[in-house]
């Protein structure tokens, strides 16, 4: 067979990709978190409290009040690139951490599994690439 795709690579990139965006979601809730009780500190009041001990589900909550709000869309403005601009600004800081190695290889159900989602050999360029494709945009967005 001339393209012989292993689908249990595939399906191994997507889980690592999964695992990669959890996280990542996992770390800015809980740096905002930090920041929020860094804040209440530096202006001597009490802070995310209420959810949970000490509100460490302060940011779980956030993200399920954030899912379920309401979204406002202008009226004159065209829906799918109200939504498109959020999505390509968040696809391309996502897209950097396609090239970070998190790990060495894990051998896994007699395979070993690289932690790298894409491991290409001028990662450095790629990121420079996908970070000025991003510093484009927010240029173009801010109407330079």
């Amino acid at each position: 067979m001339l393209l012989a795709i292993d689908s249990f690579l595939i399906i191994e990139k997507l889980a690592l990709i999964v695992i990669v965006v959890m996280s990542s979601l996992v770390v800015a809730m809980y740096a905002t978190y930090g920041e929020r009780k860094v804040a209440a500190i530096m202006q001597d009041r009490r802070g995310p409290n209420r959810a949970g001990p000490f509100g460490l589900f302060q940011p779980l909550a956030d993200g399920l009040k954030l899912f379920f709000k309401e979204e406002i869309i202008p009226n004159l403005s065209s829906k799918f690139l109200f939504i498109l601009g959020p999505c390509l600004a968040m696809l391309t800081a996502m897209m950097t951490s396609a090239v970070i190695p998190w790990g060495d290889k894990v051998h896994f159900f007699d395979r070993d599994i690289s932690l790298q989602i894409a491991d290409i050999d001028i990662g450095i360029l790629y990121v420079f690439g996908v970070v000025s494709m991003c510093v484009w945009y927010h240029d173009r967005k801010l109407g330079k």
